[in-house]
């Protein structure tokens, strides 16, 4: 341990006088603000779209208590009645949205909801209400820099970690002294990550507070990720040297390293998913959906005008037997439709479980899945608003049919008693198990780097 001690200590001097580090650190500096600014305004204009679109209910419930208002007494004057209340569903960027915008840009954010409308109340905002400013700030954020960019600053300081020694002739008299080969790299790597890492997690931590992402909890798993993830590719070094005899060969060997690890592996894995599990159709789903509703509508119709004209009842209820009609053929159209929309879930689910199982085997994937999630920018919590949106749904179905079995229309006050959506976020915050599944992943990965190193140094002994 002392051994290990004083070659990490003289390590760390010799990485702090490399003229290169500062500059490599001020680089990464500086890609990082923009990647934290660029997710700032990509978080800011999502949430500008978000209040847009809560605010978007005021006026039409004022118009229907000023037209309840001005109604004479004893007279209903909406045709339509309950189903007239409009609801507006929305999923607000994250706490540590700035980290990451992820998946989130791939999914609904939002719904417009009346309760006798079908699944299709996504469709409306993702076509016509998404903000322009939100698209234009594209994908380069903070995760983008940590991912892609943060293993080449850490390759390009520590490629030379033992070649250079190998290079110059002098590995042999190094070896020499009364430490073992294991020790020697085990210090020198100790040491490359202190220096490069320590000043790594202190600029992300330090733009993600000068961004506005200052969630606690958030900051701390960040920096476990960063750290983590840092490791791999230190170890990865580590790795590369053991093998390597010239800096050359060290620096290419690393570099087609990060292009397999961060670009050609995960590529190839989506392409393997896509055979493996393709995904399931959306536009074979819609002309299903579309075709079976029509069917089940075209089927009603012929029922109702079968059964002819209805009796109209004395005194005539305030809600018309046609609305309550109406709902009862939805009410028939969505059980009917049920199990199609179950199975196109059930597909996604299928699909989206075996890429979550690739991940686990991919440590670049890993690190942007960690990520996203602490910036709630992963499909996970996509996912969950849609379901909850869909369980809202059903909800203010059932609330609908007891006004309607009641003969109760909306009054005035009815407006400040409507349903109310509210997102429910993930127990576990930042902490999640998804989260700790990404870190197990990187923390295998570098299990594995090490034993290779191990292996390869004791091979290397043995000729």
């Amino acid at each position: 341990m002392t051994t290990l001690v004083a070659i990490t200590r003289h390590e760390l001097r010799r990485a702090l006088r490399d003229r290169a580090l500062p500059w490599l650190l001020v680089l990464f500096a500086a890609l990082a603000a923009y990647g934290a600014w660029n997710g700032a305004h990509w978080a800011k204009a999502r949430a500008a779209t978000v209040q847009l679109i809560n605010e978007e209910i005021g006026p039409l419930v004022e118009m229907r208590r000023e037209q309840l208002a001005e109604a004479p007494a004893g007279t209903w004057p909406f045709s339509a009645t309950p189903q007239l209340a409009p609801f507006r569903l929305v999923l607000s960027p994250g706490a540590m949205a700035p980290l990451s915008i992820g998946q989130a840009e791939a999914y609904p954010y939002a719904a417009r909801m009346i309760p006798l409308q079908d699944i299709t109340m996504f469709d409306a905002f993702k076509v016509d209400v998404d903000n322009p400013a939100v698209r234009a700030a594209g994908r380069f954020d903070l995760a983008f820099v940590i991912v892609f960019i943060l293993p080449l600053v850490l390759l390009a300081a520590a490629f030379d970690l033992w070649s250079r020694e190998r290079e110059r002739g002098i590995a042999a008299l190094v070896l020499s002294q009364p430490v073992g080969p294991l020790t020697l790299l085990g210090g020198k790597a100790l040491a490359r990550a202190i220096v490069l890492l320590t000043p790594v997690m202190a600029i992300v931590l330090l733009t993600l507070v000068a961004f506005g992402a200052a969630q606690p909890d958030g900051l701390i798993a960040t920096a476990l990720v960063v750290i983590v993830y840092g490791l791999f590719w230190i170890a990865l070094a580590t790795l590369i040297n053991v093998f390597a005899s010239r800096s050359t060969e060290a620096a290419l060997a690393g570099g087609a390293a990060w292009l397999a690890v961060v670009v050609l592996v995960p590529a190839l894995a989506l392409a393997a998913a896509n055979v493996l599990s393709p995904a399931p159709s959306e536009m074979r789903f819609s002309a299903a959906y579309l075709e079976q509703s029509r069917a089940i509508r075209k089927e009603q119709r012929q029922i109702r005008e079968a059964r002819g004209p209805e009796v109209v009842a004395d005194p005539a209820p305030k809600i018309p037997d046609r609305i309550r009609n109406f709902f009862k053929e939805r009410t028939v159209e969505d059980q009917r439709l049920a199990p199609l929309v179950q199975g196109q879930l059930n597909a996604r689910a299928e699909r989206r479980a075996v890429l979550d199982t690739l991940r686990l085997f991919l440590p670049s994937v890993a690190a942007q899945d960690a990520l996203d999630r602490i910036a709630g920018a992963d499909a996970d919590r996509a996912v969950s608003f849609q379901s909850q949106a869909l369980a809202f749904t059903a909800q203010t179905k059932i609330w609908l049919g007891e006004r309607l079995k009641n003969d109760q229309p909306l009054a005035s006050e009815d407006y400040d008693r409507l349903p109310r959506f509210q997102f429910r976020e993930a127990p576990a915050g930042a902490f999640q198990t998804g989260v700790l599944a990404d870190l197990g992943a990187l923390a295998f990965a570098i299990a594995l780097l090490v034993a290779g190193a191990v292996l390869g140094r004791r091979a290397a002994a043995s000729l």
